[in-house]
């Protein structure tokens, strides 16, 4: 009879700690799916698992075809100097044992780190009430008892919910099947409850789903016509403080729109304008130097509901290159100079790529008919930064003399010459070049007194890369007194001046500057 009890006691104590130990793990690994530590644990430590776990499982799988060479060793030790590895097991049962441990561990580690935990949101207005259905529910918590209150039923195992203050709480339950589930609860207020509804049914009208996530509402779908894309950005911009925009345009409804912004923007004759939609927002951008009008920002903005966003486009880490020309053609007979580079053979790219030589011998029928004579004045070339002035200077500091009020004269210095002021823009895809030129040159009044005198040009001229373009031509007069005598006879008194006469000489010039820009790959 002792030993009846004995026995009875040790097998309801066994049951007993077996249940104990199923349920200690089990809650264990359920509280992988709870407890954060336990998950930011088993996040951080499933890499190195699964490594040696896969080694191990490697090393065992090789095992089994080596089983034979190993009982070889043993029985072979004059052979392989006496080397036994009795550690390494090389019995087939227990390898296959090993794969078994490791398939299990492979099988149930996930399920016990992805241990389920089912989340709901529930969302009450202040006074309002629901139940919830708790049927396999072992225990449960909650959190903010001053949000809301609660009443649990034991028999229906329902649990009735009011919403008591303005906030948040959470209920967690635990489960008989050892699972988890979070309820979040929010309670707002009348006024809340009502916009969300309106914004909710609102947005469905137009196709489009809605999902309170307190303190906003999450719009999603897609917007198909032009009509339902400016209802909902009046929904949007009465509600901007609420919803979260996560609306698309389809490509015909957002093409069509680009297409009309473009359209605009390049009947102002402005050629650089770059549109994006970031889900129902567009937003296009245009350069700082190349903006729209008033009138046009303000059409733009009212119809397609869009954001006009000036970007500053100077690329001011990039260096230019910038190679200039000067052309000198001049008259030979005095007369008016009537040709120009436009009726040369070849292109103005030939004047900064071809020696200026070949070009005269491919026109020299042209040039000997017009009696013109073409030559090369400078050829500058520099390195160049947007917004930042560069300047070309082609001549001398000379002196002059200056008379002032007391009937003085001093000396002073002045320049005389061709000035060439620069300033690069990028604009769009092109370059934009400000220039400025000064042309001065030494003048005798009637009473001998040096002046400098000339004249200035400014302007601009937007042009691609690599492509040469004359952007001034400046035209010139200058006249001389010329003595011509006979030889041998003016050193004759009378003789000389008797066959001696002078002549006033004009000649009429003209200088072109051909620019061309690249970039500088240095």
């Amino acid at each position: 009879m002792m030993e009846h009890k004995i026995k009875s006691r040790l097998k309801k104590d066994g049951i007993y700690i077996n249940n104990f130990v199923r349920n200690y793990f089990a809650a264990w690994t359920a509280n992988l799916g709870v407890v954060p530590l336990f998950l930011l644990a088993a996040f951080l430590l499933a890499p190195a698992f699964f490594f040696f776990l896969n080694l191990l499982f490697v090393v065992t799988h090789v095992l089994e075809t080596i089983r034979q060479l190993l009982s070889r060793y043993r029985y072979n030790v004059s052979l392989y100097n006496n080397f036994k590895p009795y550690f390494l097991p090389i019995k087939s049962p227990c390898v296959k044992g090993i794969v078994a441990i490791t398939g299990t561990c492979f099988l149930f580690l996930p399920m016990a780190i992805n241990a389920e935990t089912i989340s709901h949101d529930i969302i009450l207005a202040r006074g309002q009430s629901t139940e919830i259905a708790l049927m396999a529910m072992e225990k449960f918590n909650i959190g903010n008892r001053q949000v809301i209150t609660y009443r649990l039923n034991e028999k229906s195992k329902k649990l009735l919910v009011r919403g008591n203050q303005l906030g948040h709480s959470e209920i967690l339950v635990w489960n008989k099947d050892k699972t988890s589930e979070t309820y979040q609860i929010f309670v707002i207020s009348k006024i809340q409850e009502a916009k969300f509804l309106h914004l909710a049914e609102t947005t469905t009208h137009l196709g489009l789903d809605s999902q309170i996530l307190i303190p906003h509402i999450r719009i999603t779908g897609v917007l198909k016509n032009y009509s339902q894309y400016l209802d909902y950005k009046k929904i949007l911009e009465q509600n901007k403080e609420v919803i979260l925009d996560e609306v698309h345009l389809n490509s015909e409804l957002k093409n069509k729109i680009f297409a009309g912004v473009y359209t605009a923007f390049f009947e102002d004759y402005k050629e650089t304008i770059n549109c994006s939609a970031d889900f129902s927002e567009i937003s296009c951008f245009y350069p700082e130097n190349e903006g729209p009008s008033e009138f046009l920002k303000k059409f733009l903005t009212e119809k397609y509901k869009i954001n006009l966003v000036q970007k500053n486009n100077q690329q001011f880490k990039k260096n230019y290159s910038i190679k200039i020309k000067l052309i000198q053609l001049e008259q030979l007979d005095g007369e008016d100079l009537r040709l120009g580079l436009e009726q040369v053979s070849g292109s103005l790219g030939d004047f900064l790529t071809i020696p200026l030589e070949n070009i005269v011998k491919k026109n020299q029928v042209l040039l000997a008919q017009k009696k013109v004579r073409m030559s090369t004045l400078a050829e500058p070339q520099s390195l160049i930064r947007p917004l930042t002035p560069a300047e070309m200077q082609i001549g001398a500091d000379i002196p002059f003399k200056n008379i002032n009020a007391n009937n003085i004269q001093s000396t002073d210095w002045k320049f005389a010459g061709l000035k060439i002021k620069i300033l690069l823009e990028n604009y769009g895809e092109k370059i934009k070049i400000n220039y400025e030129t000064e042309l001065t040159q030494p003048s005798n009044d009637t009473n001998g007194v040096t002046s400098i005198g000339g004249n200035k040009e400014k302007s601009s001229v937007i042009l691609p890369l690599k492509t040469a373009v004359k952007i001034f031509q400046i035209s010139l007069k200058t006249e001389g007194k010329a003595t011509d005598q006979m030889p041998f006879l003016n050193a004759i008194p009378l003789l000389g001046e008797l066959f001696k006469s002078k002549s006033l000489q004009s000649n009429f010039k003209t200088i072109t500057g051909i620019i061309e820009v690249s970039e500088n790959d240095e």
